[in-house]
């Protein structure tokens, strides 16, 4: 399980990669936060055997919990919809197609 943890680990921390995205990951929480107030905020926590991700509010709350990651191909399924969302954000500036 440590292995397919790190696994997990290495494809959300890539989510660095997007301009304005911090990734910090400790033993078995990972927060993914982007620097703007209208954006999603998730805190994943680690289950034994999967990490369980929760959405948290302007002032660092968890709301319930809301996508399990059990594999690493859910772990790029997450990475790939939460770019996309930061993509749409509202408050963005408009830069053509």
């Amino acid at each position: 399980m440590e292995n397919l943890r790190n696994e997990m680990v290495r494809v959300l921390e890539a989510l660095q990669e997007i301009d304005g995205v911090e990734v910090n990951a400790q033993t078995k929480t990972i927060y993914i936060t982007y620097g703007t107030v209208r954006s999603l905020d998730f805190k994943f926590i680690w289950s034994n055997d999967h990490f369980i991700g929760y959405a948290l509010d302007h002032e660092g709350e968890s709301s319930q919990a809301l996508v399990s990651l059990w594999s690493s191909l859910e772990a790029i399924q997450f990475a790939a919809a939460y770019q996309t969302l930061i993509m749409l954000r509202a408050g963005r500036k408009y830069t053509g197609l």
